[in-house]
């Protein structure tokens, strides 16, 4: 199988047999999770397959014809940071799918949950695997649209929708301001391929110089930061956590928060090099890292913990990439690269026990927790490997690539100079005590010291192993990556590094390389970590109280006022714009229609009757438009619904006569046709009301509406007048075009037919729907009307 062929299968696969997982539910029972865990092992293969030639330096890609009218191809394209992407989404997806089978109840609807968990990888698996801006972005849609649907899937809970709803606002909101910036990109470039961008040196110049630089990296940052929970979008991620664990562990910890990391490495050769990218990228990295770490002090829930570390740990890479430029690349982009490996493996791997915790102690409340280790020694051990290695503890992955974040940072201070020289090596220990700080209570808070809760079960033991084996997996993982890291860096990390930095990448990575001024960064992280620990309990009060006293500076007080009024003022317009009776639509309509219409075509009329305008009109026609102008007015005046009836019919078989008499004889018969069914359905509904009209119309409502119609009377009466004179009408005639393409463009003879079908066909299908969307009305309420009764 070639490379091409095994990235797509990758791609398709997880969606074709999500379809038909309902189907092999019915064989396979409660253990259709297997089968999810089989097509997310296949997806893995078939990445596999692609990975041999992108390691020895190649890359992949084929395009098949798609919007060639917009230059666009459907398009796959692999590159080391694809490559890693697709190994961590399929292979964490294998862990958690397995991992499933054990966590989630038989009670549950089992399908629907695991055909989420398949469409989500295979959007994931699509977006890192596209080439070009408009494929991305729909991929990247469909992966907010998945985890809005995996947040919410406990549909009766009020906070897992309120969490759901948050996180499609958040994330599907900033792919909009995304793709806007792609639009931006492809006003500048004219093209959406990024392939072409990010590989042509020209391209990349000419976007650096053009003005709208800073508007398209701007934008396009603004959806990768949403996605990643960067900045003030923080606020979705935790919300997020009513999620089945899994789902978080999957999602929230290793995927999807990582799309906004993936974007960024990304359009890295596209921006980079300039002091806009150092600013935003780094700036907003580093801001969230201290912010996301400083509020994981009061969190007490294990996942919310968790949320706001990975909201931490996903700003160190941020800041990472804003470190590196083309003047001076260093190490940031292999250390940032390597971080976000390790961080997939030992957060998965976090979330994966906290998930064994609240399942074996029936809650998610760490300051109900403490002593779980002689309970759960097999957990304790597994969690304290993964929490360690968060906080950057040798001899495990997590203390590896923070060295090299320190040594980035230390470079990038030493580039920058002056006080830069001081503060983003300061920054970058102060991110690192809080990470160690809250990995410590991670341990500390559920598995050290005596319980503190009483609610807690009597008899706590460990979980089967379906849901043991999976976190003991990846922190098996933890330790050989960070003991022996040279495979994992030759084979993943420089293949990524290089992708990103579009040349060949060399590291040598080891547990030891003497004692170097990142090694004691580490080492006054580990001691001011322990002394910031002491008073861990007193910052988590203050913080509480703070919010107490403050509640209304905080940014999910902002993002609740926008929604809550948002859903108060479209209230207050829906009923200011529909308040039910017709009349007030017709009103605002023509009086719309007289500010729009009448004030334009009274300046441009040459007079309001032309002096060249004949008014011979045969006798017959001149009859015809009397009769109608005599029924028009008896519509309007007869007392009696019955006689109004008869009037308004009488008006449109008279039109159906005009038809006739323009050679339009298809229009008459449709218009004698509908007539015809009107007027049966009139006489069928008078039977059921009074045979007057009842309505009191009081004088000024009279003078009011007389003055409106009189108004638009006139409006159209010199719009007619004029209209043969090329005056208000500058356009020409469509009929010409129809005549001459109908037969050759849509093979029809019936002009009208393929107009209506062919030319008109989006039309002609939105008025399908919404006669379809009426029929369907009609019936509930009918079916309403017969389930009362």
């Amino acid at each position: 199988m070639d490379p091409f062929t095994a990235i797509t299968l990758a791609v398709f696969l997880p969606f074709f047999l999500a379809g038909i997982l309902p189907l092999v539910e019915k064989f396979l029972k409660e253990k259709i999770g297997w089968y999810a865990s089989a097509v997310s092992f296949l997806s893995l293969l078939l990445v596999a397959l692609s990975a041999p030639e992108i390691i020895h330096g190649g890359t992949i890609q084929k395009s098949v014809q798609w919007l060639p009218s917009m230059g666009l191809n459907f398009s796959f394209y692999a590159d080391g940071l694809s490559i890693m992407f697709g190994f961590i989404v399929s292979g964490i997806a294998v862990i958690i799918m397995s991992y499933s089978n054990g966590y989630m109840s038989k009670k549950e609807d089992l399908p629907r949950y695991y055909q989420q968990l398949l469409l989500f990888m295979g959007s994931m698996l699509g977006m890192v695997f596209s080439a070009n801006t408009i494929q991305l972005f729909i991929f990247w849609e469909l992966t907010s649209i998945t985890s809005f649907m995996l947040i919410g899937y406990w549909r009766n809970r009020p906070m897992s929708v309120y969490g759901a709803t948050k996180s499609l606002l958040v994330t599907a909101g900033g792919g909009v301001f995304m793709l806007a910036g792609f639009i931006v990109l492809n006003l500048i470039t004219g093209t959406f391929d990024l392939v072409t961008i990010m590989q042509d040196p020209s391209v990349i110049a000419t976007i650096k110089a053009h003005d709208l630089f800073l508007p398209a990296l701007v934008l396009i940052l603004i959806g990768a930061a949403s996605k990643s929970a960067q900045g003030p979008f923080y606020i979705w991620l935790p919300n997020a956590m009513e999620a089945p664990t899994p789902v978080s562990a999957f999602l929230h910890s290793a995927t999807m928060v990582k799309a906004g990391i993936y974007l960024v490495a990304r359009i890295h050769p596209i921006f980079s090099g300039t002091e806009a990218w150092f600013i935003l990228v780094s700036g907003l990295g580093i801001i969230t890292m201290l912010a996301a770490g400083f509020l994981a002090f009061r969190q007490t829930d294990i996942k919310g913990l968790l949320a706001y570390s990975t909201i931490s740990q996903l700003a160190y890479m941020m800041a990472m990439y804003g470190y590196t430029t083309y003047q001076y690349p260093g190490i940031g982009v292999a250390s940032a690269t390597f971080h976000l490996l390790n961080h997939a493996t030992f957060k998965a791997c976090l979330f994966l026990v906290a998930g064994i915790v609240a399942h074996e102690t029936a809650t998610r409340d760490i300051s109900k927790m403490g002593g779980l280790r002689k309970e759960m020694p097999v957990t304790f051990i597994i969690g304290s490997i993964a929490a360690l290695a968060m906080a950057g503890v040798p001899p495990l992955n997590g203390f590896l690539s923070k060295e090299m974040f320190y040594e980035s940072s230390l470079e990038m201070g030493h580039l920058l100079g002056g006080p830069f020289e001081i503060l983003i090596p300061a920054f970058a220990i102060l991110g690192g005590v809080f990470t160690f700080a809250y990995s410590v209570k991670f341990i500390d808070g559920i598995f050290l010291g005596k319980r503190r809760g009483k609610e807690l079960p009597k008899h706590i033991h460990e979980p089967s192993l379906v849901m043991l084996v999976p976190p003991a997996f990846l922190s098996v993982l933890v330790i050989l990556i960070g003991v022996f890291p040279s495979a994992a860096v030759h084979y993943i990390i420089e293949p990524a590094s290089s992708a990103i930095l579009l040349e060949d990448v060399h590291l040598h990575v080891s547990l030891w390389h003497g004692f170097t001024t990142a090694l004691l960064m580490t080492i006054i992280t580990f001691i001011a970590g322990i002394a910031l620990y002491t008073r861990y309990d007193a910052i988590a009060a203050w913080q509480n109280k703070f919010n107490e006293l403050h509640p209304r500076l905080s940014i999910n007080y902002i993002y609740d006022s926008i929604v809550d009024g948002a859903q108060g003022k479209s209230k207050s317009f829906a009923a200011f714009m529909q308040p039910g009776p017709i009349k007030p639509y017709l009103v605002s309509m023509l009086v719309l229609f007289l500010v729009l219409g009448a004030i334009p075509a009274l300046l441009v009329a040459s007079a309001i009757v032309p002096a060249d305008l004949n008014f011979e009109i045969p006798l017959y026609e001149g009859l015809l438009l009397a009769v109608m102008v005599v029924s028009a007015l008896g519509a309007a005046i007869l007392k009696k619904y019955l006689h109004a009836i008869i009037a308004v019919s009488a008006l449109g078989y008279l039109v159906s006569l005009v038809f006739i008499y323009m050679k339009a004889p298809d229009l008459a018969m449709t218009q004698i046709l509908v007539e015809t069914l009107f007027t049966i359905i009139f006489l069928l509904v008078i039977v059921k009301v009074p045979q007057t009209f009842t309505e009191k119309i009081a004088k000024s409502v009279l003078v009011r509406d007389l003055l409106i119609s009189s108004a638009v009377f006139a409006t159209i009466l010199v719009l007619l007048l004029n209209a043969f004179q090329g005056i208000v009408s500058p356009f020409e005639s469509l009929s010409y075009y129809f005549i001459e393409n109908s037969l050759p463009l849509a093979e029809g003879r019936n002009m009208v037919n393929v107009i209506l079908v062919d030319f008109r066909g989006y039309d002609t299908l939105g008025e399908i729907v919404v006669i379809c969307l009426a029929g369907l009305g009609v019936y509930n309420l009918i079916k309403s009307r017969s389930d009362k009764t």
